[in-house]
């Protein structure tokens, strides 16, 4: 599955996929770059660091390869988020862990609230995306590094069974290396110590349990 990543996954989403109301279909650089553009610059996307560039950047940035490709999730009709899925053998992270077969790395951006926000509605952006990844695309993993300044998405991670194992310093951040499965998946975390890290860092937010109130505001790369 490694050396053929890209083909394979979008091979198996050659259809429209829909998971808990979401739809999911691949990244089209010419239509939806004006959008991601406009969601990279929210100030709550510095994470991505890809604010202030421009239409051209982007989409050498975000082009499809054989080791990596996004998707956007619509809602309603609308684009609501972009998750980037990629080949953690062909990436930074896969010199910080001992990369697995069937492993595959994953960065989300979701957009800006247009409206009220609504309550849960990232929690079940990121349920949808671990049901792709570990049971419509048969990955044994879910590879996820988010910056340990992000207290935001260490609550939804928690939440949706994602496992820390350790802190790691990657050339653009220092972040966590978590793990999901889709065991893991069925028993999410709920409580600091579920993490394995926190009594070894205190970059873990102490409501690591606590529900996130801000639902369509995160990112995290």
């Amino acid at each position: 599955m490694a050396s053929q990543f890209s083909s394979h996954c979008l091979t198996q989403l050659s259809a429209i996929t829909s998971i808990n109301g979401f739809q999911f279909r691949a990244l089209d650089l010419k239509q939806d770059l004006p959008t991601l553009q406009s969601w990279f610059n929210q100030e709550y996307a510095q994470f991505w660091g890809m604010q202030g560039l421009n239409l051209a950047a982007i989409e050498n940035l975000m082009a499809a390869t054989q080791h990596k490709f996004a998707l956007i999730g619509e809602w309603q009709g609308k684009a609501l988020f972009m998750v980037e899925l990629y080949d953690p053998a062909h990436d930074e992270i896969g010199h910080h862990y001992r990369v697995a077969r069937g492993d595959c790395g994953m960065h989300l951006i979701i957009a800006p609230p247009d409206g009220n926000p609504i309550s849960g509605l990232s929690f079940k952006v990121m349920d949808a995306i671990a049901q792709l990844v570990l049971e419509k695309l048969a990955f044994n993993r879910l590879v996820v590094e988010p910056d340990q300044l992000n207290s935001k998405i260490h609550r939804l991670n928690s939440r949706v069974g994602i496992r820390y194992e350790k802190a790691i310093q990657l050339s653009t951040k220092a972040a966590f290396l978590g793990f999901c499965t889709a065991a893991q998946r069925l028993r999410p975390s709920s409580t600091p110590s579920s993490t394995g890290l926190a009594q070894t860092t205190s970059a873990l937010p102490s409501t690591l349990a606590a529900p996130v109130t801000s639902p369509m505001t995160l990112s995290t790369l």
